[in-house]
């Protein structure tokens, strides 16, 4: 796991899951290095890193342990989070783990990073009544029809409907399209996490062709994107300021019901 700028005053934390290509050297002999790895979120840290909010990368590779599957119940397969094949079909492994490793990769990978973004998130409320959570995706949108920005809420589970629309308008104001939960709802982190009361939960997803050339950032597509990601910069300040003038509104409510309560016992 990588954290980039772990101490901000935004009530932003970015969760970066699937563009990790770091497969560890004790499992590298498992693996069928023919294998394609392609649905990686490529250069997303890169993209993101002068956003001055905090940024948690999970670095091993999805097709190793994937972080934003469901974890199974118990005495289930963890195939959801330890994958057998490729986009392609092809076997990933020559050797599947045995239940064994597939217990210690779980122990190594998956569950550090929820309790690294647990931490971080918990870090945020200590000085926030509500933080958001962005979980940051890409796709492929030659694969799919739309190159829409795709913002995934769990069937609006996760975020309110305020924010949402403020997400969404934050997008079009710079001309970039948006759908929601269509054709990506979001995963088990936005799951997970948006039930916290205090958190809004929101999973989007960059088309490639805003951002990408092969596996590397475009210079000119990207640095257009990075400059409109400036704004949203912008936004969580302002959402900063607009938070911490509700967690006033509510600690002088308090006060106010405390005040009146003692003084009509």
């Amino acid at each position: 796991m990588q954290v980039i700028h772990k101490q901000t005053n935004s009530p932003l934390v970015i969760s970066i899951p699937h563009s990790g290509t770091d497969i560890p050297q004790d499992i590298d002999s498992l693996c069928n290095l023919a294998a394609k790895r392609e649905h990686t979120d490529w250069a997303l840290p890169e993209l993101v890193a002068p956003l001055l909010e905090t940024i948690l990368v999970a670095t091993v590779s999805r097709y190793i342990v994937d972080v934003n599957r469901f974890k199974p119940r118990t005495g289930k397969a963890t195939q959801p989070i330890i994958p057998r094949i490729d986009e392609k079909g092809s076997l990933l492994f020559n050797n599947y783990p045995s239940k064994q490793k597939q217990v210690d990769w779980l122990e190594r990978y998956y569950v550090p990073y929820y309790l690294h973004l647990e931490k971080l998130l918990n870090e945020k409320l200590e000085r926030h009544e509500r933080v958001l959570l962005v979980d940051l995706h890409s796709y492929d949108d030659t694969l799919f029809r739309t190159s829409d920005i795709i913002i995934g809420t769990r069937r609006k589970q996760t975020i309110s409907e305020e924010l949402l629309e403020q997400l969404q308008t934050l997008f079009h104001e710079e001309g970039l399209s948006t759908r929601v939960d269509t054709p990506f709802s979001g995963g088990n982190i936005i799951a997970t996490f948006g039930k916290h009361p205090s958190i809004e939960a929101v999973q989007i997803e960059v088309p490639y062709s805003l951002y990408l050339e092969e596996h590397s950032l475009h210079f000119e597509h990207s640095t257009t994107l990075q400059k409109q990601l400036q704004l949203f910069d912008l936004f969580f300040q302002l959402l900063n300021s607009f938070l911490l003038f509700i967690d006033l509104f509510l600690h002088l409510n308090n006060l106010l019901l405390s005040t009146f309560r003692r003084l009509f016992r």
